[in-house]
């Protein structure tokens, strides 16, 4: 191996390095409020049945929210959460109207495509 394909291995170790970092540990959004948290679990579960596709049953992707934005300060969403274990669902009221974008990640670290969900259209 010549000294200049070693340095591109090298360059390419470290890339990959930075990638898993950022996406295990960076990317995750982390709610400031309970209103922001009930979300983020509304608009992950909403997600994840948005697109039940054979990637995602076999385990292959994963769908992170990576933001969260209170778009109006009026009015109240009504949002479904689960309960538990179960197949049970359960309402949660939140104030305002939220937007959140979730990513899909393949093999749990590659970012292929982003998803928008609202807490009321």
């Amino acid at each position: 191996m010549k000294k200049k394909e070693g340095i591109y291995l090298i360059v390419l170790a470290a890339l990959i390095g930075i990638l898993l970092v950022k996406s295990f540990y960076l990317d995750e959004y982390k709610p400031r409020t309970e209103d922001e948290e009930l979300f983020k679990e509304y608009a992950r579960e909403l997600a994840y049945k948005k697109y039940d596709g054979f990637l995602i049953k076999n385990n292959l992707v994963s769908l992170k929210v990576i933001s969260i934005k209170k778009l109006e300060d009026e009015g109240i969403s009504i949002i479904e959460l689960k309960k538990g274990n179960d197949k049970g669902y359960e309402t949660a009221e939140i104030t305002g109207k939220y937007g959140a974008k979730v990513r899909k990640y393949l093999f749990h670290f590659f970012p292929y495509g982003e998803i928008r969900v609202l807490s009321r259209e």
